[in-house]
């Protein structure tokens, strides 16, 4: 049996073969249905030589567009630039480049190997080879990559040279940028190359030509029009497991090397015709891949690669959000959402989701207060903090379906990402960016392994926003909970030391305001003292709420902070003390807020008691409990309860310990799950919150540690989709042409 190809959702274009500027670029993309542009120029501008403002405002139009960024077209060894040119012009492209790139949310670099000019040929080769071993080394540290296309250059036409620069360079970061259409007027046969170059393919050219009239020259046609064997390089690419994208660069009517810029004609009615027949071209189809066998065993699992660079563009881009930093400090969410999506497209994902929830969505009751504020205040804070939501296979019913939840927002702070080979330091580190690139590598291992993985069952993994800053995932992953993008399996990876633990607490936070009067200095009593006061108050909370009740365990408070004025000549009479009440049930939680207003109002009667007869205070003390006022910044959160046993006999099967049930759990997006019917939840990933310092300065994690957790999840992915196979469940499952919903 065969299989057709099919190149949905895959295809993009070099934008300024369609359009000088970025809005007839985005125009065409939009016309074709794109989610993404290769960019090479806006206006006739290098990206390398546009000031900052300019990219940023680049990256605004294409993220409002919903478009993504593939590739960067660098100037880096090509055409214009002979080997004994100055090497620093390429060192700082790569420089400018790798910070672009944070922006538009993009790693992959194009480059070349250098013109000869004149030069022996040996020495050539040796000139390139270290330079491109020097760039590499470089874009190792900036998590980008290198992707060398089979044009002008040392190594552009020739597979040997090709496999000696890549061997020689040996580096993570440099890659092969294939082009279809370039051995037409290099004169090599294109299809040869692509069959020695295919392991290290990670993007495609698609162009197609006839020859010229003379050596070196080229008449461009729409693809599968001329000779280079459009068709049978993506048949080839495609049997090999190539999953990137497909990226026309068609020279239709913009030939940049030869000059030919098409100003005043049309160029965006052949670049639209070239991408048309791409999309309909007619490629030999696939064989059917075979039934697997069985492969529970954790060691059966090939070992998953961590892709650290993707790992380390990621910590290089910031993303904590505006209620840790302030509306006006850098936020570049979006873009490193779009750089995780082309990063798990080449592993055959796509984007069933990327987008930001309506504010009626978010503004209700159970939404923290300083959320319902923002939203208020700003128009832009959804939209500045979208969410994704990737699908590995065809949408299958939720027993057929797991889910992983990752969150690329971080908190403020940090300091600048740093990897020496086994740790990786930087903000997100271990929570939660490095745990978001291991499960990658996990879910590749898996589906390496098992032909199962992306065809019987189905992964959804949802890259959250909103999960720091206090906002508890309420504008990130409640909304595509509530959507039903859950799984029979979900997991949400945090860490937890490599131990699943399948519940997670919630918290209620009060603040107990005062609103007094302020005083001088000379006339203390003459106002209301709201240090005092409050710092009466906390001491009585925590000695209140500490104890343990009769029977039940201790309550989790946390007496916060507390603050009126910095002034030392000054009565404060206004400030705030705020408190975090930890719960592992609604009802628990209910009854601590029951417990904190009671122990309020004990609070303020015995601040009255005892400083009514203190001139200095007796004001305070007469009106305390007109001017104190109890309001919560968020309450009413559900919490993850108790998990069936088939989830926990599963992650047994994986060879993943559980957590104990005597140490304390935590907060995390997971407790959306609470309640939902048919599920298993549980949180799992790698490190400590403790130990690695999250939150804290220094945040690091060891790539060990990313490694084993991609291979306990590989193996708990097999033991699940094996499960299925063999009937190891504990109920029927519906057949495979059942489709799920998504609500």
């Amino acid at each position: 049996m065969s299989r057709p190809v099919d190149l949905t959702g895959r295809i993009t274009g070099i934008g300024d073969e369609a359009a000088p500027g970025l809005a007839g670029q985005i125009a065409v993309a939009r016309e074709l249905g794109w989610s993404a542009l290769e960019l090479r120029t806006l206006d006739g501008t290098a990206l390398a030589d546009l000031p900052a403002p300019a990219v940023r405002d680049a990256a605004g139009q294409l993220h409002a567009a919903g478009l993504g960024v593939v590739c960067l077209d660098s100037r880096i060894g090509n055409w214009a630039r002979p080997i004994t040119g100055p090497f620093s012009a390429d060192l700082e492209e790569l420089e400018r480049l790798a910070e672009h790139g944070r922006v538009l949310g993009c790693r992959s670099l194009r480059v070349m190997s250098w013109t000869r000019d004149g030069l022996p040929e040996e020495e050539w080769a040796v000139l390139a080879i270290d330079r491109m071993r020097r760039l590499a080394r470089r874009a190792e540290q900036l998590g980008v990559e290198l992707l060398h296309e089979n044009c002008t250059g040392w190594a552009g036409s020739d597979a040997a040279r090709t496999l000696r620069m890549l061997a020689e360079v040996d580096s993570p970061a440099l890659r092969v940028l294939f082009d279809i259409g370039n051995g037409v007027p290099y004169g090599y046969d294109a299809l040869a190359l692509l069959e020695r170059l295919l392991p290290y393919v990670a993007h495609v050219h698609v162009k197609d030509a006839l020859p010229g009239d003379r050596p070196g020259e080229a008449v461009y046609t729409l693809p599968g029009e001329g000779v280079a064997r459009v068709a049978d390089c993506v048949r080839l690419l495609e049997d090999h497991g190539y999953r990137g994208a497909y990226s026309l660069e068609p020279h239709l009517a913009v030939v940049p090397h030869a000059g030919v810029r098409g100003e005043g004609t049309d160029t965006a009615g052949p670049f639209v015709r070239a991408a048309r027949r791409l999309a309909t071209l007619p490629v030999p189809p696939l064989p059917s891949p075979a039934l697997p066998a069985p492969a529970t065993a954790p060691e059966q699992v090939p070992p998953a690669a961590v892709d650290t660079g993707l790992l380390l563009h990621l910590l290089h881009t910031p993303t904590a959000g505006p209620l840790e930093t302030g509306p006006d400090a850098p936020h570049h969410l979006t873009a490193a959402l779009h750089a995780y999506a082309t990063a798990a497209a080449r592993l055959g994902f796509e984007a069933v989701h990327f987008g930001s929830p309506a504010p009626a969505a978010v503004l209700r009751d159970d939404t923290p207060l300083p959320v319902r504020r923002a939203v208020a205040a700003d128009a832009s804070f959804l939209a500045r903090q979208p969410s994704l939501v990737l699908r590995l296979g065809p949408e299958l019913p939720r027993e057929r379906t797991v889910m992983f939840n990752v969150h690329l927002d971080t908190v403020a702070g940090g300091e600048p990402p740093t990897y020496d080979g086994v740790r990786f330091h930087g903000r997100g580190a271990v929570d939660a960016k490095g745990p978001a690139v291991a499960l990658l590598a996990g879910v590749a291992a898996a589906a390496a392994t098992c032909p199962a993985i992306g065809r019987d069952v189905t992964i959804l993994v949802q890259a959250v926003a909103g999960e720091e800053g206090g906002a508890l995932g309420t504008f990130g992953t409640r909304p595509l909970v509530e959507a039903g993008y859950v799984g029979r399996l979900n997991v949400f990876c945090e860490p937890t030391g490599l131990r699943h633990l399948p519940r997670a607490t919630a918290a209620a936070t009060a603040r107990v305001t005062v609103d007094g009067e302020d005083a001088v200095d000379d006339r203390p009593g003459a106002g209301h003292n709201a240090t005092v006061l409050l710092g009466f108050l906390a001491q009585h909370l925590a000695a209140a709420l500490g104890p343990a009740a009769p029977g039940g365990p201790a309550p989790a408070v946390c007496v916060a902070g507390l603050h009126t004025g910095t002034l030392h000549n000054k009565v404060h009479g206004t400030g705030s003390l705020l408190l975090n009440l930890a719960y592992a049930t609604a009802a628990a939680g209910a009854a601590a807020e029951r417990s904190l207003a009671r122990a309020l109002d004990e609070g303020l009667r015995e601040f009255t008691a005892r400083f009514s007869g203190i001139p200095l205070f007796a004001r305070t003390a007469s009106d305390a409990a007109q001017i104190t006022r109890l309001e919560w910044e968020k309450r009413g959160l559900p919490a993850l309860g108790p998990q069936p046993a088939w989830g926990e006999e599963l992650f047994a099967r994986a060879g993943i310990d559980r957590w104990p049930d005597d140490e304390p759990g935590f907060t995390c997006d997971a407790i959306w799950l609470e309640g939902a019917a048919d599920t298993f939840t549980t949180v799992f990933g790698p490190g400590s919150l403790d130990a690695n310092r999250a939150h804290a300065a220094g945040e690091f994690v060891d790539l060990a540690d990313l490694e084993a957790f991609a291979a306990r999840t590989a193996a708990l992915l097999t033991a699940f989709a094996d499960d299925l196979r063999y009937g190891a469940v504990d109920r029927p499952l519906p057949a495979l042409t059942e489709k799920a919903g998504t609500a």
